[in-house]
């Protein structure tokens, strides 16, 4: 682990004296290429995509198991971004078409460029941090 800290759990502030808790990614590059397949530089869009699908009949659904802490982070992480989304460009976030799937490309994309040695460490983490 680094001591630049990244918080994909948290929002980071603009303060960087204020961002004392670390998350479970922060290790690595800062730089990393987040959500490749979500975002593109040169054709960043303010508008979220369209909604012609119904998740829930057209995706496919899983159930994942988190701590208590950790699903109240998300749960808070996501209505900040919801709130900031609706306010800055009147986009309405949602939670299963828009959110989860965020999410879940973000962290493959972090954990496709860890090693095999990190792992454990981000596991006993997480386990410090959430249970």
């Amino acid at each position: 682990m680094t001591d630049d800290h990244i918080s994909v759990l948290r929002p980071m502030s603009e303060d960087p004296s204020e961002n004392t808790k670390s998350s479970a990614l922060e290790h690595g590059e800062q730089n990393s290429d987040y959500a490749k397949h979500w975002t593109n530089k040169a054709d960043q869009d303010a508008t979220l995509p369209e909604d012609s699908i119904d998740v829930k009949d057209e995706w496919v659904g899983m159930t994942i198991y988190l701590p208590e802490p950790l699903r109240e982070d998300l749960e808070l992480v996501f209505r900040e971004h919801s709130y900031e989304c609706k306010r800055s460009a009147d986009m309405e976030l949602k939670k299963l078409r828009h959110y989860y799937p965020l999410i879940v490309a973000l962290g493959l994309e972090r954990l496709e460029n860890t090693s095999a040695e990190d792992i454990a460490p981000l596991l006993s983490y997480l386990i410090s941090e959430y249970e």
